[in-house]
């Protein structure tokens, strides 16, 4: 054989621990994140779909279960708003973070969280009928979206608003 395709001797091959470490170094570099670019404080976590639900705290167990009936909305500025049907508003919230809704016609559910008496409620997702005139849905759906705490004192739930006003809901 004349021709030889590989000879060990002559080869001109790179050692391979430079190469290794050069990679690692690589790596590495990439790794190293901007702080500006970091997550700010109160920015939403990602959770994938088929996450574990959230362990509800004791606190919270006292609103899973009765459909709560909204009865009105008092505004931080004195306004209030009764519903004119309070029965085709309501909530009904389920272990492991999620409440169904009715909003006059429309019905759907969404998210929430409680950490003590902090709760703060997702956006729903909803059916978009239209409903006759005069319903209170659209309101009634920004109004919850507000929502920062709650309490529930005789049978009565109080979602506390942001800026003070209060929505109140009876258990039937």
């Amino acid at each position: 054989m004349d021709g030889i395709l590989f000879d060990a001797k002559e080869s001109s091959m790179l050692p391979l621990r430079p190469i290794a470490v050069a990679l690692a170094i690589a790596t590495g570099a990439c790794a190293v994140q901007d702080p500006a670019l970091a997550p700010s404080a109160g920015a939403p976590t990602y959770v994938p779909a088929n996450a574990t639900p959230p362990i509800m705290t004791v606190a919270s167990n006292e609103i899973v279960g009765p459909v709560w009936v909204w009865q009105r909305t008092q505004f931080a500025d004195g306004k209030v708003v009764t519903p004119t049907a309070p029965d085709r508003y309501t909530l009904t919230f389920q272990g492991g973070g999620r409440v169904n809704l009715r909003a006059d016609c429309n019905r759907g559910g969404g998210a929430y969280e409680v950490n003590g008496n902090a709760m703060k409620l997702g956006a729903a997702a909803l059916t978009k009928m239209s409903c006759p005139a005069g319903s209170q849905d659209m309101e009634f759906v920004a109004e919850l979206a507000r929502v920062a705490s709650y309490g529930v004192v005789d049978n009565e739930l109080i979602l506390t608003l942001a800026d003070g006003g209060t929505m109140r809901f009876r258990a039937p």
